[in-house]
């Protein structure tokens, strides 16, 4: 009897805590995919047709639900206007995002107002001031436009800027005459990179095929636009043969030479071609064909071509002569334990850029590969954003960390120094910020860094609230950045730690190789050993860790709080791959990319695999998961909202689930998220303000 009592009063107390949320209701539709003779039931696939008017009221009523609840949290504290107070340096409004000039005049990106677009500016010479010349609502009233790229003619006469709408990763062209302010009818869509390049009365770029349904780019083509005509009547200079193939193109300011690259990316095998304009023709002549080096041209003088490739899985700059480029020559040295991150040149030398353990490297050589000086940054900041003004003969980077907005640096090119050109002021008392960089041992005996960020002091009491934050994929290079979101955590009581983990590119190519396709498992489970090292140390305890990934980040914390839900008092899970089984469905994103980093499900080891740690399939209906934000954008073409949709129906779909289980889908938003001041502070507000309340709660 007194079993029977207990058992009916654990009920009620999980539908009183379940009747705190009202979910929208969310019906099952039982759906049975056979991969390799295994059978797996999918209940929520009908909310893959995110368009359908069914899915998008059920969205609509999700956020209703979410909103109410973030809203409740953010309206105690001052959490807004706090965040605002770290943002604030962030956002100078006058700050330009790209700077073009050619011969007389200048062309910037600039805010007008704090809630604004970027609007694009130009002034001609440098005693004007500038004035605008396209707004945003001049595109359109009802979508927000994003400009991306401007390009101006080498005679100044004209701009071709490109712009995407609501965050798509899809852009669209159009032309301005400078000097008369003549606005082109024509608008040139299908195009994804931006890949502007003048040629004449007009210019080059690569046209993909737009699939609706799939939401694909595939097939694309090298067209050449002629100033004042339709999209439909440019001429295709180039095309591929398979749907695997893509398209780019680099041409110099002083359109003295044009290198086409065809790359296979199911077989990484590249081609490359080159124009020489003088010849007065638009035919690409082949200089390297079906080689397995994946070259990026930046630079060229004297018939010699600069480019960037991985040699036996390590960057270098290159040179080669255009008639004879079988004839390489290594222009940067390799360094044990340095990352080469970039590149940039300054008249007659090179300024490279590589990322340490524990800092950044900056190494200058001239044109036959020569060092000529060498300089170390402090610890604890990387450089980004190499660039050398041709006019001023300056180079100048950008230093940032995780707690202190980017500051501008000049390098000094004959005494290979640099200076601070200012540092931006913060709402905080940046001096009792420190951090600590360390190792731990993951599942395997391998050793894991780990970058600890804390204000005074770190006790090792247990009760300090942690946030767990990584990327860890494609090999990509992760570097301190300034986050106003882990500031907040920070001045909240908590501290930060980023993990390292396996299948980032912070260590090299092998580094990302442990963590890739076949190998994805040993990423994920290094971040829930860095949980487990954390507590272990004494820092915190179970239930005191927050958890936060972004794309692929968004998969690692997903597939961590599945795995070891113990361990997490609260996750923010971002546009995250959250159905490794169905994310190859819809080519979207880079598609090749995804499939060779993750594998696929076509492949019987690789699916087995998938479906270990994919978040979706690996719910168990038995646990009562930590408050869980999901977030996605209605116009996220990389990561498609489906993906956040299934995993978060789900999750509330149990019986057993009483912590929150929130999906908020950002409206005319992509997969960088919110683009305005305000929804950026809104979105940083409600992330991070989710995380500390719930943490709170755990206790």
């Amino acid at each position: 009897m007194l079993k029977r009592i207990l058992f009916i009063y654990c009920l009620l107390v999980i539908y009183n805590l379940k009747a705190q949320i009202n979910y929208p209701s969310t019906k099952k539709i039982p759906v049975i995919n056979t991969y390799h003779g295994v059978d797996i039931t999918d209940n929520y696939q009908w909310l893959e047709n995110f368009s359908s008017p069914e899915v998008t009221e059920w969205v609509s009523q999700q956020n209703k639900v979410t909103l109410k609840y973030l809203d409740k949290q953010v309206h105690t504290n001052g959490a807004k206007a706090d965040m605002k107070s770290f943002l604030w340096s962030e956002m100078e409004y006058n700050n330009y995002v790209e700077n073009k000039k050619n011969q007389e005049y200048y062309f910037r990106l600039m805010y007008p107002s704090k809630n604004a677009q970027a609007n694009i500016y130009y002034k001609k010479g440098n005693k004007t001031s500038y004035q605008q010349l396209i707004t945003p609502n001049a595109i359109s009233t009802k979508d927000r436009i994003i400009f991306t790229n401007l390009a101006p003619s080498p005679d100044d006469h004209f701009l071709a800027y490109q712009y995407n709408r609501n965050g798509s990763d899809w852009g669209e062209i159009k032309i301005v005459g400078i000097k008369k302010r003549h606005y082109f009818k024509e608008v040139l869509t299908e195009v994804i990179a931006p890949q502007i390049n003048w040629y004449g009365q007009g210019f080059f770029y690569v046209k993909n095929t737009y699939n609706a349904a799939k939401v694909s780019r595939s097939f694309p083509e090298l067209k050449y636009h002629i100033l004042g005509t339709e999209q439909s009547t440019d001429a295709k200079i180039f095309n591929v043969d398979t749907k695997d193939e893509t398209l780019s193109l680099y041409g110099v300011v002083k359109q003295s030479l044009y290198i086409l690259k065809k790359a296979d990316n199911s077989k990484d095998n590249y081609s490359y071609y080159y124009l020489r304009p003088q010849q007065d023709i638009k035919t690409f002549t082949p200089f390297f064909t079906d080689i397995n080096y994946d070259i990026q041209v930046h630079h060229f003088e004297n018939d010699t071509v600069f480019a960037t490739t991985d040699i036996r899985h390590k960057k270098y700059v290159i040179s080669f002569p255009i008639n004879e480029p079988k004839k390489w020559a290594l222009l940067t040295p390799s360094y044990k334990d340095a990352v080469f991150t970039d590149a940039v040149f300054a008249d007659k030398k090179i300024v490279t850029s590589f990322q340490l353990e524990k800092s950044s490297l900056l190494t200058v050589t001239d044109f036959k590969g020569s060092v000529l000086g060498e300089v170390i940054t402090p610890e604890g900041l990387a450089v980004s954003g190499l660039y050398f003004d041709e006019e001023k003969k300056e180079l100048t980077f950008n230093l940032s960390s995780y707690t202190i907005p980017s500051v501008s640096c000049k390098l000094d090119l004959n005494m290979y120094k640099f200076t601070y050109l200012g540092q931006k002021s913060v709402a905080f008392d940046s001096s009792k910020y420190k951090f600590t960089r360390t190792t731990f041992t993951s599942h395997d005996g391998v050793q894991i860094p780990i970058f600890i960020v804390y204000k005074d002091s770190l006790s090792k009491n247990g009760t300090t609230p942690f946030l767990l934050n990584t990327y860890g994929g494609y090999g990509s290079i992760a570097q301190p950045n300034f986050k106003p979101g882990v500031v907040s955590f920070i001045e909240n009581g908590g501290a930060f730690a980023y993990v390292h983990i396996r299948g980032g590119g912070e260590f090299g190519y092998n580094w990302w190789q442990e963590g890739r396709n076949l190998k994805k498992r040993n990423g994920i489970l290094d971040f829930t050993k860095a949980a487990d090292f954390l507590i272990a140390e004494g820092y915190t305890k179970p239930k005191k860790i927050a958890i936060m990934g972004t794309s692929h980040g968004g998969l690692v914390a997903a597939a961590a709080l599945m795995e070891r839900p113990e361990l997490f008092g609260a996750a923010v899970i971002n546009v995250g791959a959250l159905d490794m089984l169905r994310i190859e469905n819809t080519e979207t994103g880079a598609h090749f990319t995804n499939i060779s980093e993750y594998g696929t499900v076509k492949n019987e080891e690789e699916f087995k695999n998938l479906l270990s740690y994919s978040p979706f399939h690996t719910i168990k209906e038995n646990v009562n998961y930590p408050a869980t934000l999901i977030i996605t954008g209605t116009n996220d073409s990389r990561v498609l909202p489906y993906q956040s949709y299934k995993f978060a129906a789900k999750l509330q779909n149990r019986q057993l689930q009483t912590n929150p289980i929130l999906l908020w889908t950002q409206e005319k938003e992509g997969h960088y998220g919110a683009s305005q001041y305000n929804s950026i502070i809104e979105e940083l507000t409600y992330e991070y303000t989710f995380l500390s309340r719930e943490l709170n709660k755990a206790e």
